[in-house]
């Protein structure tokens, strides 16, 4: 549904608000429209209101900002694929009669795909709904549509998200701290940002068809093999190794060298951990702040590119330690993510690892083939937390030595000795710094830090 006018009345009831509110923020200069007559493009300037308020925002605030920065909603609206026209929403029960949906099959959707935070449907959630009904009539069943819709909502929220603070934070922000302020700063940013809104669907889909591509190429290592892969139980079930990969230190490192220099180093030993999983047929399934997940369907391409981590990592001339855990065995994909015992075992078993330790499981070892590059020496029987039976592992040496590296007591980071800022001989040992600030904070509290050696 569109239109080219509305009327008040005709706004207030498709927004649910009160007449009396509209006139008032018309009265703050929030909507287009002037007097009976609204554009119907103020549904859009309600709805943002209405979002700012819910998050603590009044009207009065939103006007004394536009007051200042120019038409902020306008600005906001310009960006959304509106195309000039306002969206009108239908109930649920209408959406589902649209569909074809059973009322409670379309809630279910609804909310796997993450949209809870709208109480109607407009005309693109129509054609959607109707799209997922035609799957799940080809007989895609609802719990692995499911699983995607909320893969989509989550994976592209991050995508938008990155997109609009991104854009903030480097054009808008670094225009504010060039001194550019109200209404100029507004304009100069849309001046930017302009260009930039067309690109987004194109690049969105472009990146989709290259992963699209690189996930085909994995399903046909599956078809391969299937015949001698018995399938599981369960839809989802099958046999991997989990590898995590995390910094050891890393809390210390963070205080002492900033949050600004902690991600730069994280982006550092990301760009290393891809590297490394792309050279071993491993796919990173995900990162929780200095922690990696990563995958293989063999376990002596797990044992290869932990090897290959710890190797790069050490050889940086400043670089914090790194340690590693591994276990093999059945485990579910579950919508992008894998989950159950074998996931929660590798995890307990990086964190048993010291610094530059890679533990992995006896299962590990008895399917790995032939490691060239490491020898797998027994760790003993672990009491792993949360796992009834104590856990038998065995630690990967790489048959490669390590460069000797110094350990910066205060922030952990490992320092080639020629690297080393500053030194200091306390208590007859000699210590190296990454930093003038850790040796301030070393000689400020001494007997906080523990001298370590890489």
């Amino acid at each position: 549904m569109t239109a080219e006018t509305m009327t008040l009345a005709e706004l207030a009831s498709a927004c649910g608000v009160s007449v009396e509110t509209l006139a008032a923020w018309q009265g703050l200069g929030l909507l287009a429209g002037r007097g009976d007559q609204v554009d119907p493009l103020d549904l859009e300037r309600v709805r943002l209101i209405q979002f700012a308020g819910r998050r603590g925002f009044a009207p009065d605030q939103i006007a004394a900002a536009c007051a200042t920065a120019g038409d902020l909603l306008a600005s906001h609206i310009d960006m959304l694929p509106v195309h000039g026209l306002a969206r009108f929403g239908v109930g649920f029960d209408e959406a589902a009669r649209v569909s074809g949906l059973e009322p409670g099959v379309l809630g279910r959707l609804w909310r796997a795909a993450g949209l809870v935070d709208q109480d109607e449907a407009y005309e693109d959630d129509l054609a959607a709904l109707r799209s997922l009904k035609v799957a799940l009539d080809a007989g895609l069943p609802e719990e692995a549509l499911a699983q995607i819709l909320r893969v989509f909502s989550e994976s592209l929220g991050r995508v938008a998200q990155a997109e609009a603070r991104l854009f903030h934070h480097y054009v808008h922000e670094r225009l504010r701290a060039r001194g550019v302020r109200g209404l100029e700063l507004t304009t100069a940013t849309n001046a930017v940002a302009g260009p930039l809104v067309g690109l987004i669907e194109p690049t969105v889909a472009y990146f989709h068809a290259k992963a699209w591509e690189r996930a085909l190429r994995e399903d046909l290592l599956v078809h391969l093999v299937e015949d001698a892969t018995p399938p599981g139980d369960v839809p989802g079930e099958l046999d991997l190794t989990v590898l995590f990969v995390d910094l050891s230190g890393f809390t210390p490192l963070t205080e002492a060298m900033g949050d600004a220099a902690a991600a730069g180093l994280m982006e550092r030993f990301a760009d290393l951990v891809r590297q490394a999983a792309h050279e071993h047929n491993g796919t990173v399934v995900k990162q929780i702040g200095d922690e990696f997940m990563l995958v293989f369907t063999d376990p002596t391409d797990a044992i290869a590119c932990g090897v290959d981590i710890e190797g790069a990592a050490s050889d940086q001339a400043q670089f914090p330690a790194v340690r590693q855990g591994a276990h093999t065995g059945r485990a579910l994909y579950r919508a992008g993510d894998y989950v159950g015992t074998t996931v929660n075992i590798a995890a307990r078993v990086v964190a048993e690892a010291d610094r530059h330790q890679f533990l992995v499981t006896d299962a590990v070892r008895a399917r790995a083939g032939d490691l060239l590059l490491a020898q797998l020496v027994p760790s003993g029987a672990r009491s792993l937390k949360g796992i009834v039976a104590d856990v038998e592992l065995f630690e990967v040496r790489a048959t490669a030595g390590r460069p000797r590296r110094e350990v910066d007591p205060v922030c952990l980071m490992e320092l080639d000795p020629s690297s080393c800022t500053a030194r200091l001989s306390w208590r007859g040992i000699q210590l190296c710094f990454c930093s003038d600030d850790c040796l301030a904070r070393f000689v400020a509290e001494p007997d906080r830090y523990s001298p370590a050696r890489g």
